[in-house]
């Protein structure tokens, strides 16, 4: 009689037992197209943890690019990844995020919170942020994006101090990552990022559009006064980014209406589906069966849109690993859009996008003018691809005052022009957090974003929050304490081959 596996291997990594956070071996393991892994710990045994609902969507390493590296690293490895954060020299990615954790404190206790934060907590001193700002600003050269984070930041009594240092500093956007609480309360706080508004945008906590849901995830209804911060931020211009908490069960059908209603609303410049993540307060082993990973975020989306975003227009966003982030950004018109995926060949092009997440007016027209340069290359055949004729591309003989006859002539005429500004796109990006079940260090080797702390460690968020926030694994001495320069990888000169 033949035995068979149940499964079939794919591949291999390294993650976490549960049970004592050390670091194990795991087959990735695909059953019935589902994604799992399979972990050995010597002292707790072989275990099966759920990664991924649909094979066809993991592992997409035809969109991995080259990394770049940042103006300047913090450790020489010497114990291997996870163990040598800092950034240690063999971190595959830069920093396109730095999170600044600016407060423990929160005004809201969220049963979710991977922080683990409530009221009552710890703020830092203005010196101690500017140390973080400081740092971020020293490894990146030049930042892209300071992401002011807690608790909640804008309960931080020095908060306009900080946004101000921020912004003098060489960094591209300041954004908030906040609950919209004070936004609602706080005239000075609105105007605070009113007058900063072209270079400052709110991450703004917003699960759903019923209090049920709010109860559920944050602890007690709050759907009235986070509409009032929200039109408060409308009044002002200032550009806004949903971000919503997946719960099975409890908002996966809000994929749909969250996208209807950030389209209804000219300053929401898109939305940020982020599947529930197990570790700090919110740990339910029973549901890990059932936990929402990216996939049902795109199926989801595709169904509940009815063909506005189809899975199709998803593409992994090239600067981190393939499973961390997907994305779709969609040329707006009025309330709704058309995905750019309908008139670019993006996956043909995604060099132009990796390494990076910030794009300013000037940014954007030089990227489109490289992609417009390599249709008109590609037709005069110097071998290239060519995207199909269901691309139309913009004609380089139309006069950017002309009023465009499609939606891509009107895209490719305003980037050109430097008059596409955020609130002409809407994006929606996935993003999937790691926790002890899921944990990948191939992943974790390609983050690109990551704490900041006022010690210098600059570490990978998803790193932070498992093993580093609550001191399972201490941080590692700066290589400026040690004095010495980090070393460069030794080469390897290849044996000479007999004929």
């Amino acid at each position: 009689m033949t035995l068979h596996r149940n499964y079939t291997f794919l591949g291999t990594t390294q993650s976490l037992c549960p049970e004592c956070l050390a670091l194990v071996p795991a087959k990735i393991i695909d059953r019935g197209g589902r994604v799992y892994f399979r972990k050995t710990c010597p002292t707790h045994g072989v275990r099966e943890d759920f990664v991924c609902s649909d094979r066809k969507w993991y592992d997409q390493m035809e969109f991995a690019l080259p990394a770049k590296s940042p103006a300047k690293f913090g450790v020489e490895p010497v114990k291997g990844c996870p163990f040598d954060c800092g950034l240690c020299t063999e971190h595959e990615q830069h920093t396109c995020v730095g999170v600044l954790e600016i407060t423990s404190s929160c005004n809201l206790t969220c049963p979710m919170c991977y922080a683990g934060s409530s009221p009552g907590g710890k703020h830092l001193s203005l010196a101690d942020c500017k140390k973080q700002i400081d740092r971020l600003v020293e490894v990146e050269g030049r930042a892209e994006v300071c992401q002011l984070s807690g608790g909640e930041p804008t309960i931080h009594p020095q908060l306009p101090q900080i946004v101000e240092y921020a912004l003098s500093r060489e960094i591209d956007y300041v954004m908030i990552n906040t609950n919209g609480i004070r936004f609602a309360k706080d005239p000075a706080l609105v105007d605070l990022v009113a007058r900063h508004k072209d270079r400052m945008e709110i991450y703004f906590q917003f699960d759903g559009l019923n209090d049920d849901i709010y109860q559920a995830l944050r602890g007690e209804p709050l759907l009235e006064i986070k509409l009032a911060a929200l039109d408060a931020l409308q009044a002002a211009h200032i550009h806004v980014t949903l971000v919503a908490t997946l719960q099975g069960g409890v908002n996966d059908e809000q994929m749909g209406p969250l996208v209807e209603f950030g389209l209804s609303r000219p300053n929401i410049t898109g939305i940020s589906f982020q599947p529930a993540t197990y570790s700090g307060r919110y740990v339910l082993p029973e549901q890990l069966e059932r936990r929402i990973t990216y996939p049902d975020v795109i199926a989801g989306v595709a169904r509940q849109t009815h063909g506005l975003f189809a899975e199709t227009d998803f593409l992994p966003l090239p600067c981190a690993h393939p499973n961390c982030h997907q994305i779709a950004i969609a040329y707006r018109q009025g309330n709704t859009a058309v995905p750019v995926t309908r008139f670019i060949d993006a996956k043909a092009n995604l060099d132009l996008l990796a390494n990076g997440i910030s794009f300013t007016r000037k940014k954007s027209r030089d990227l489109v003018m490289q992609y417009l340069g390599r249709q008109a290359c590609c037709s005069g055949g110097c071998g290239e691809e060519v995207p199909g004729s269901e691309l139309p591309l913009l004609s380089p003989s139309l006069p950017l005052s002309v009023s465009p006859s499609s939606p891509a002539d009107e895209f490719f005429s305003k980037v050109l022009a430097q008059k596409l500004g955020a609130e002409s796109l809407f994006r929606i990006t996935i993003t999937s957090f790691l926790d002890a079940y899921n944990f990948d260090v191939r992943r974790l080797m390609k983050c690109c974003t990551h704490h900041v702390l006022p010690s210098g460690h600059v570490i990978p968020f998803c790193a932070y929050n498992v093993l580093y926030r609550d001191g399972h694994v201490p941080l590692p001495e700066l290589a400026e304490k040690l004095s010495v320069p980090i070393k460069p990888a030794r080469v390897m000169q290849p044996l000479p081959i007999s004929v």
